[in-house]
């Protein structure tokens, strides 16, 4: 089906009246067919993309596991950053997979919502995430909670000697205009995982054609 350009304008200028939309960029088969910057944003500039950078996180983590970095979904996180359970950890951390922490079902208490500020201010966010209490059981119930994305910056960080954002650059390098501008860290300098990272909508966009071409 063909959208005939009037109608895209129309449509774009209809999404205006949304006034929490930055931008907006329509494409179809990997070509942008409208782009449209509202109350001052444009598609080129950066912004703080926030949960939806957990995006870049499971694509890493994919192509980890495709390059043979980690063994893949069922590998055991106790294997990977073990090191940072607490001193008498609950036995189900045992359980715990990465397929879980990229399916939010590792069962751990949310650092989300609530808890987001506590667990930010906290001397070491890997720690105070797998320090959680159980919720649900691992593989069983989402429990939405960023700690499980950042624990995979982390596990991604151990496991390749690099951080994040240098395997993000390096990675997703073939991405022509893929830009990752500022990301925070936590106080042991890992790139949070799942929040405050900065880019543009152009190249938050590109990242799924690329994915999809990799495929």
């Amino acid at each position: 089906m063909t959208i005939a350009a009037e109608n895209l304008d129309a449509i774009a200028n209809q999404a205006e009246r949304l006034e929490q939309l930055e931008t907006l960029i329509g494409a179809r088969h990997g070509k942008v067919l409208a782009e449209r910057g509202y109350r001052g944003h444009k598609t080129s500039s950066p912004t703080n993309i926030r949960s939806a950078s957990k995006t870049i996180l499971s694509a890493l983590v994919g192509i980890a596991i495709e390059r043979d970095v980690l063994i893949g979904t069922e590998q055991p996180i106790a294997d990977l950053i073990g090191s940072d359970f607490p001193a008498k950890p609950d036995p189900r951390l045992q359980q715990v997979t990465v397929g879980n922490l990229l399916s939010m079902q590792a069962g751990l208490g949310s650092t989300s919502g609530a808890n987001y500020g506590a667990w930010v201010a906290s001397p070491n966010w890997v720690r105070a995430a797998l320090a959680r209490p159980f919720e649900e059981e691992p593989g069983e119930a989402m429990v939405y909670s960023t700690g499980s994305s950042h624990l995979l910056s982390a596990i991604l960080t151990r496991s390749t000697g690099k951080s994040t954002l240098q395997l993000a650059r390096e990675w997703l390098a073939p991405l022509d205009g893929f830009d990752i501008s500022a990301w925070t860290r936590d106080p042991q300098g890992i790139y949070l995982g799942g929040n405050e990272m900065a880019m543009t909508p152009r190249s938050r966009w590109l990242l799924p054609s690329y994915i999809d071409a990799e495929a």
